[in-house]
């Protein structure tokens, strides 16, 4: 009876796989980790609506919230270890005024040579509004509060000029193809910008991921 069950067991753990499998669109995998309780999980998982992506081929791994950026990782690399079929694991974290982000960032980078997951630190500075922001303008001003305030209010603040109903967890944020075009333009100007400019302040690499969303959906 014993080894039966054993037997009975197995074959439904094998059943349950092929039916997951059976659901995965034949294209890469992704997974995404979030640091924010709602509003980056709702902006990935909206944009992905709109690109009519796969649930199955992109994981949002929205079950943990309020970690700092090393946290993140750690949790992100776990949920890796439990499902090995990534193709890419994106970690979405900010800078703001964590003290182990650049430690994050070291941590993603180090294991790069291998060749499965591909692990990609998508940062922004100070925070994920300034993504937002940059839907509706160019702006190259650093964000920077006064001791222990967030740098992250002070984006918001320029956010709501143009979002004025805008609050943390939103999940009507996406905007139209159009916007999304500027922002990816607005953030590699930035980043060409701050070649020179001595600081990252600010800036947002979630235009890298948005790209790669876009690849898929092609």
């Amino acid at each position: 009876m014993g080894t039966n069950n054993k037997f009975d067991k197995k074959a439904r753990r094998s059943d349950s796989f092929r039916r997951k499998r059976a659901n995965i669109v034949p294209y890469e995998r992704i997974l995404i980790a979030c640091e924010g309780e709602k509003t980056e999980p709702n902006y990935f998982k909206r944009l992905c609506q709109r690109f009519g992506l796969n649930p199955r081929n992109v994981v949002i791994a929205d079950k943990k919230h309020g970690l700092d950026p090393m946290s993140l990782v750690k949790y992100a690399l776990d949920e890796n270890t439990k499902d090995h079929d990534f193709d890419h694991v994106f970690i979405v974290f900010d800078q703001d005024k964590h003290k182990t982000y650049h430690a994050a960032i070291d941590m993603i980078i180090a294991p790069r040579k291998k060749k499965k997951p591909s692990l990609h630190p998508i940062t922004s500075v100070p925070c994920f509004e300034i993504w937002l922001l940059l839907h509706f303008i160019y702006t190259s001003k650093p964000f920077c509060a006064a001791c222990d305030d967030s740098n992250c209010d002070l984006v918001i603040s320029d956010l709501k000029k143009y979002i004025p109903d805008y609050e943390k967890g939103a999940d009507n944020i996406f905007n139209d193809d159009e916007r999304l075009d500027f922002a990816i333009n607005n953030s590699k100007n930035l980043e060409t910008f701050h070649k020179t400019s001595a600081t990252d302040n600010p800036s947002t690499g979630i235009y890298q991921l948005v790209e790669h969303l876009k690849r898929l959906k092609r």
